[in-house]
């Protein structure tokens, strides 16, 4: 489960993310629901599908 305020690794480029918030985004004419995300040490936010988030994500390892 994808949660808040947590910090998350991208498979290819292997750089951490922050997941800020939930949201919903269209894909193909249908509202999914989304992940809000930024780099670590960046303001600069992104969107993905939360299936895509899932699929190219895994939990930061501590």
């Amino acid at each position: 489960m994808i949660q808040k305020n947590k910090i998350y690794t991208h498979y290819k480029n292997k750089e951490d993310y922050l997941v800020k918030d939930f949201c919903k985004i269209q894909d193909n004419d249908t509202w999914v629901q989304a992940v809000l995300y930024c780099p670590v040490n960046e303001t600069l936010l992104f969107v993905r599908s939360l299936k895509e988030f899932q699929e190219k994500f895994s939990p930061k390892n501590k």
